[in-house]
C-alpha cells in the first residue's frame, strides 16, 4: 500500500517541487508561470472536464450525494474556521482570510490529478467513472467557494463598505471556464451526441496537458509567496484544512452512506490544500495577504500526509 501511495503522489508533489526549482533558478518566470495559468485555466481543463462530462454516464442519485457530502464538507469547515478564529483572537482584518484558507480547496489543479493517478492502471470505465465523479461533485463546490470566498472577505470590511457583492460574484462565478465546461459537457452527454473522432483526437493530448502544467505553475507560485509572516495561524489552518477536512469527510460518507469509489472521491476533495487563487481574491478585497500566502504554502505541505491517508482510507 505504501508504495501504491507514493506512485500516486510523487508525480503531483513532484511536478510542484519541480515548479518551485524552476521558478528559482528563474527558468520559469512570471509571465511564463501566468502563461501556464492562463492555459491550463481557460483551455486544458475546461477541454479535460468537458469530454469527460460528456462521454460520462447521467447523473445519478450517487453523483449527488457525493457532492452533497463534499459541500457540508465545506460548510462545517466554515463553521470550525470561525470558530477558532475566535478562540485565537485572529484581528478583524483576518478572520475571513482564516476562513476562506480553510473551506476553500485547490481541487481543479491537485484534487483531480490525485484522483487520475489513483485509477491511472485501472480499467478503462472505473477510471472514467472516478474522473467524472470528481468533476461533477467538484462543480458546485467551486461555485460555493466564490460565493463563501467573497463573504467572509467582505464581512471583514463591513464597516468601510455597504453592502456585500454576491451579484457580481455570481455572474463571475457563472463565467468560470470550469463550471462552464462542465455544463456544456453535461447538455452534449444529455443529448447523446457523438464524439467526433478528430474532435476527440484533438482533446486527447491538450487534456494530457493540464496536470503537468498546473502543478508547476503552482510550485511556481508557491516560491515567490512571503509566507513566512503568517506562519503561526497558517498553521491552524492546516490543522483544519488537512486534518479536519479528512475525518469530516470521512464522517459525512459514513452519514451517507458513502463507499468505494465515492468514497475516495470526497476523501481526496476534502483534503486538498488552499487554493492558490484564494490568494488573488484576498489581494483584491484587502484582507490579510501575508497570512493567505502562508495558508497556501503551508496546507500544500500539509496535504502531503492528509492525502496520503485520503487515498490509503480510500482505497
Amino acid at each position: 500500500m505504501a508504495w501504491t501511495l507514493l506512485q500516486i503522489l510523487i508525480p503531483v508533489f513532484g511536478l510542484i517541487a519541480l515548479g518551485v526549482y524552476l521558478r528559482k533558478i528563474s527558468f520559469m518566470d512570471e509571465p511564463m508561470e501566468k502563461a501556464f495559468n492562463k492555459y491550463c485555466y481557460w483551455i486544458a481543463l475546461p477541454v479535460f472536464i468537458f469530454v469527460k462530462a460528456a462521454k460520462s454516464a447521467p447523473l445519478n442519485r450517487e453523483v449527488f450525494i457525493t457532492a452533497s457530502a463534499l459541500l457540508l464538507v465545506t460548510l462545517a469547515l466554515l463553521i470550525c474556521s470561525l470558530i477558532i478564529a475566535k478562540a485565537i483572537r485572529l484581528p478583524q482584518r483576518s478572520t475571513g482570510t482564516f476562513s476562506q484558507a480553510t473551506f476553500r480547496g485547490n481541487l481543479g489543479y491537485v484534487g483531480l490529478p490525485v484522483i487520475a493517478y489513483a485509477f491511472h492502471d485501472s480499467a478503462t470505465d472505473i477510471q472514467t467513472q472516478a474522473n467524472t465523479l470528481a468533476i461533477l461533485s467538484m462543480a458546485p463546490g467551486v461555485f460555493v467557494y466564490n460565493l463563501l470566498g467573497v463573504t467572509v472577505l467582505e464581512w471583514d470590511r463591513r464597516h468601510e463598505r455597504e453592502g456585500h457583492p454576491f451579484w457580481a460574484c455570481t455572474r463571475s462565478t457563472l463565467r468560470n471556464p470550469l463550471i462552464i465546461s462542465c455544463f456544456l459537457g453535461l447538455i452534449w452527454n444529455a443529448f447523446s451526441f457523438p464524439m467526433p473522432l478528430l474532435m476527440a483526437k484533438m482533446a486527447t493530448p491538450v487534456s494530457n496537458t493540464a496536470f503537468p502544467l498546473a502543478l508547476m505553475a503552482i510550485g511556481a507560485r508557491i516560491a515567490v509567496l512571503n509566507w513566512q509572516k503568517g506562519l503561526a495561524p497558517a498553521l491552524a489552518v492546516s490543522l483544519i484544512k488537512n486534518g479536519a477536512g479528512l475525518f469530516l469527510g470521512l464522517a459525512f460518507c459514513k452519514l451517507l452512506g458513502l463507499e468505494g469509489i465515492n468514497l475516495l472521491v470526497v476523501l481526496v476533495l476534502s483534503s486538498c490544500p488552499t487554493a492558490v487563487a484564494s490568494y488573488v481574491l484576498v489581494d483584491q478585497l484587502d484582507g490579510d495577504r501575508d497570512l493567505a500566502a502562508s495558508a497556501i504554502a503551508v496546507t500544500h505541505v500539509g496535504a502531503v500526509i492528509s492525502l496520503a491517508a485520503a487515498l490509503w482510507i480510500g482505497l
